[in-house]
């Protein structure tokens, strides 16, 4: 289990850009849920890391960043790291750069009837996000991490999903679940926690408990519920910041074990 300090979150700024957010979206008719995409999200997040407006979408250099305070760049993603990848190489050549990337732990699924507007059904999801489901888009990364320049934020969310359903979209299929509906928006409610991950030391929050002295993927995925993938990754994740190292192969499983700290 991946454990945190919560001292760097502000519950009470969290509130307050979520307060904004709702008001500036109650002065605009125009815009209603099921139109924005995943934009709440991104709306509220930057608003908590920069409540000041003046300091959102300003250009530096080639690029328009999120934010630009007096510590640099925030970058807000919510989705595909490949997407900002380029950006990002960009941009920590000119200064330091935090991704702020959300981890939605909890969420309610709400589903709306895209011809009326109304709310059909309310559940809670039986899925839980966490570093570890995030390892894809970490690891889409991984040639830039140690850059001394780059801040990694993992902020932990709870949030209503709105799926709308019984219109058209120009959604992939992918992007659509079996019933044809399509996440239409994401709120969150709450921050609970948040991973920083800045220096190759900070990458130990990947190590699981329970994790024995040497070890493979599916002895790490076990220990960190999670799928072999993600273990795999975030193993690699490990040796590349000199926390893990290979220690013997057998056949085409590779034994690895963890790097004392000097």
């Amino acid at each position: 289990m991946i454990i945190t300090d919560n001292n760097y979150i502000d519950k009470a700024r969290f509130s307050d850009a979520l307060d904004t957010y709702r008001s500036s979206k109650n002065t605009d008719s125009g815009n209603s849920i099921g139109t924005l995409g995943e934009k709440s999200l991104h709306a509220v997040l930057k608003r908590y890391y920069e409540p000041d407006s003046s300091r959102h979408e300003v250009a530096v250099g080639d690029y328009v960043a999120d934010i630009v305070g007096e510590e640099g760049i925030i970058e807000i993603q919510t989705r595909n790291f490949s997407r900002l990848k380029p950006k990002l190489g960009g941009l920590l050549e000119l200064c330091r750069v935090t991704v702020v990337h959300p981890v939605i732990v909890s969420r309610r699924i709400i589903n709306i009837d895209g011809l009326t507007g109304e709310v059909v059904s309310v559940r809670t999801s039986p899925k839980h996000g966490s570093l570890y489901t995030e390892m894809r888009e970490l690891y889409t990364l991984r040639d830039i991490l140690t850059s001394d320049n780059l801040t990694m934020k993992f902020p932990l969310l709870t949030a209503h999903e709105f799926r709308t359903y019984g219109v058209k979209t120009r959604r992939r299929k992918k992007q659509r679940t079996k019933k044809g509906e399509y996440v239409s928006d994401v709120i969150p409610t709450d921050i609970i926690d948040e991973i920083t991950l800045s220096e190759s030391c900070d990458y130990s929050v990947l190590i699981p408990d329970g994790l024995p002295e040497q070890f493979g993927a599916k002895e790490f995925a076990a220990a960190a519920a999670t799928d072999a993938t993600n273990a795999r990754m975030a193993i690699n994740l490990l040796v590349r910041m000199k926390l893990a190292k290979p220690v013997e192969k057998k056949g085409n499983r590779i034994v690895y074990t963890l790097v004392a700290p000097i």
